[in-house]
Order: C-alpha cells, then sequence, then structure tokens
C-alpha cells in the first residue's frame, strides 16, 4: 500500500522541493501541464488570474530576509502534510476523487499555490511543491518583476498585501480537521511568527554592492584573484561615453541577465545543472558568461552597480573605479587610462564558444566580424 502510494505521487509530478531525490528537471516540465494532465482532481473550475506565478526563487531574488523567513515556516511544507497518513485517511473521509490529497483541489486550495490556474499562467521557475509559497499570499507576481526590471517601483499594480483576516480564509475552523487536535488559531500570534516587514529587506541593487557572493546565494564559484580596480556600473560609464552607452543599451549584452530568467535559461539550467539552489541567476557557471563582476568581494562593487545589468561595460574594459578616479584627476599617465583590458577576438570567444548545453538553441555559429559590427562604439 506505501510502495503504491509513493508511486502515485511522484506519477502526479507534485514531488516536493524537501525530497532529496527530486528530478527538477521533470518537475519543472510537470509544472507547466494543465491541472487535468498533472492528475489534479476535485477543481470545481478553472480560475483565470490578473499575472503568471513566476516561483519563489524570482521572489528571493530582491527579497532574501523574506524568502529565508517563509523558508523556516509551515507554509514551506504544507504540501509535504498532504502525504502524510492521517492526510490519507482525512481524504478517504471527505470523499476525495484524486489518487491522494496532495493531487485534489479540496486540499490544494490552502495547502498550495496556483494548481488551478492553466500551465501559461504558471511561468519557468514556479514549481506546485513549494506549498503556500509567496505568491498564495500576494498574488501573482509576473507584473512586479516586470516592474523592477524596469527599475520602477511605482510599478505595483498586481502585488497584494495580505492582512489578517485574509489568513482565515485557509485557517478558519474544519470539521475535517478537529480530530488532529491542533490549537486554536489565532492570527495575531501567527502573524508576528510570519512577519517579514519590507523595512529588513534590500533593493537588489544595495545588495549587489553590500554582500560576498556567497552571500547572495551564489553557487559553484571558482577561487579567483580580487580584481584590480572595483566596478562602478555601466551608468557611471555612460556620464562620459554616452554614445557607447547608446549602444550598449540597445545590444544583447545588456540583457544578457534576463536570458537565465527565460524559460529556455530555466530549462538548460535544469537540465546540467539541477542542484543549484534559484537556477541560473544563482549559478557561477551561467554569470561567468551572463554577468558582470559577479564573483568579486562586496568591496569591489561599488553603489550604482548591479548584476542584473548583464554584460556591462566593465565585463569587457575591466572594472572602472581606477579609470573614473584618473579622468576626475586628470591623470593621464596611467596604463590605458586605469582601464586594464582592451578586448580582442579572442576575450569575446571566452564565452561565445560553441557550448554543448546551448546547442538546443539552434542559434547561428558565432561570427566574430558580423558581431564587432554591431556593438561597435569607437
Amino acid at each position: 500500500m506505501v510502495a503504491r502510494w509513493i508511486g502515485l505521487v511522484i506519477a502526479g509530478g507534485l514531488v516536493a522541493v524537501l525530497v532529496s531525490m527530486t528530478d527538477t528537471s521533470a518537475q519543472y516540465y510537470e509544472d507547466r501541464l494543465e491541472p487535468a494532465e498533472i492528475g489534479i482532481r476535485d477543481l470545481p473550475r478553472m480560475r483565470i488570474p490578473e499575472a503568471a506565478y513566476v516561483g519563489n526563487d524570482e521572489c528571493r531574488l530582491c527579497h532574501e530576509a523574506a524568502y529565508q523567513t517563509w523558508l523556516g515556516t509551515r507554509h514551506a511544507r504544507s504540501l509535504v502534510s498532504l502525504r502524510s497518513r492521517a492526510a490519507m485517511e482525512m481524504g478517504q473521509k471527505e470523499g476525495i476523487t484524486a489518487s491522494c490529497p496532495s493531487m485534489s483541489y479540496q486540499c490544494l486550495s490552502c495547502h498550495g499555490t496556483a494548481s488551478d490556474v492553466p500551465a501559461a499562467y504558471r511561468g519557468p521557475g514556479f514549481r506546485i511543491g513549494e506549498g503556500v509559497s509567496c505568491e498564495h499570499c500576494h498574488g501573482p507576481g509576473e507584473m512586479h518583476v516586470a516592474a523592477m526590471e524596469q527599475t520602477d517601483p511605482d510599478a505595483n499594480p498586481a502585488m497584494r498585501m495580505p492582512d489578517m483576516a485574509s489568513c482565515y480564509q485557509c485557517h478558519d475552523p474544519k470539521p475535517s480537521h478537529e480530530h488532529l487536535n491542533p490549537r486554536p488559531f489565532k492570527a495575531e500570534t501567527a502573524w508576528r511568527y510570519i512577519a517579514h516587514p519590507l523595512a529588513d529587506e534590500r533593493p537588489e541593487h544595495e545588495m549587489d554592492h553590500g554582500l560576498m557572493p556567497g552571500q547572495l546565494g551564489i553557487w559553484r564559484l571558482r577561487p579567483t584573484e580580487p580584481p584590480p580596480a572595483a566596478y562602478t556600473g555601466s551608468a557611471a560609464c555612460g556620464d562620459c561615453h554616452e554614445s557607447s552607452y547608446a549602444v550598449w543599451e540597445s545590444s544583447a549584452h545588456a540583457r544578457a541577465t534576463r536570458g537565465l530568467r527565460s524559460e529556455m535559461g530555466v530549462w538548460i539550467n535544469s537540465r546540467v545543472d539541477r542542484d543549484v539552489i534559484g537556477g541560473p541567476v544563482k549559478n557561477a557557471a551561467c554569470l561567468e558568461c551572463h554577468a558582470t563582476g559577479h564573483d568579486a568581494p562586496a568591496a569591489f562593487r561599488l553603489p550604482g552597480f548591479s548584476m542584473r545589468e548583464g554584460v556591462g561595460c566593465e565585463k569587457c574594459h575591466g572594472p572602472g573605479a581606477t579609470h573614473i578616479e584618473a579622468m576626475r584627476q586628470a591623470d593621464y599617465s596611467l596604463p590605458q587610462l586605469g582601464l586594464v583590458a582592451t578586448p580582442r577576438e579572442a576575450d569575446c570567444m571566452d564565452c561565445h564558444r560553441p557550448k554543448q548545453s546551448h546547442r538546443v538553441l539552434e542559434t547561428p555559429p558565432f561570427r566574430y566580424p558580423e558581431a564587432w559590427k554591431q556593438i561597435a562604439h569607437p
């Protein structure tokens, strides 16, 4: 009986993130299927949300403190409890038609997130197995993330701030749960336990220059020497090199990190390195070519710098703090005016070499002369 139950759970595709043997590549695939295809039953009707669900890994990029609070709560383990013996017995008494409670919307409506929406509204990083995730209470995050990508904090139409009354939508007394003998739910006490005020958070660009790479949650870091100078960010370069900045801003280099957040970026990472928590945006093996300064100590990332800008000016020309200071002092004696690199074809090939993991993209072979014309900024 137990073996059959385990088989049904795995076949259903709702494998909990806490199970060490989870195949996340399959998990991403199954979370992109329609509820009926996954095997979810007892669903009265499909719901069309106001935006797509993006998953907690996306929320974590800017809200690390809130993510860590969530990770320590029962919300993060709410779906796991649906696989307990008590849940199975409760499901039988309630007459659910699913193979087990973790496949029944009657249970998932409170123990899961977005199990009742079409597959098109579940983004590439979203996992039903996260249980009661950030978006269960705050709503789908697609529009909020898009606003943050555009550095427009005021454009935040889709997020909501729940109040204590909203907790009772799931935490109201249920006859089916009475035999569990839980303590009476008190919203005031529970609210303090899960509290994660925004005052504890910092925007990602501030985290970039305040925390070490390991503190930012970046995996697969290779030992390297500190850079010869601090990174300042491409906007600082644009103060003097406006035309060059405009060329960069319109190039694929400026969107390189965004590609890691795409469905294809998440899928490729899940195929080649699925053990990295946070996906490709936390994988140094990906950031080496899709970002700038990801491995630099915190002291070498100045205010104004953000890894989210992708392959910035300093990725090819070297960190710019010494150069900027030299220009302020009118000191033209420094080699290359304080910059450490003049990019060559070999430098481009460090990232644009053929990669087995990228073959699925079916992009044309990289040709240096043609590519250089597109980004030339004399």
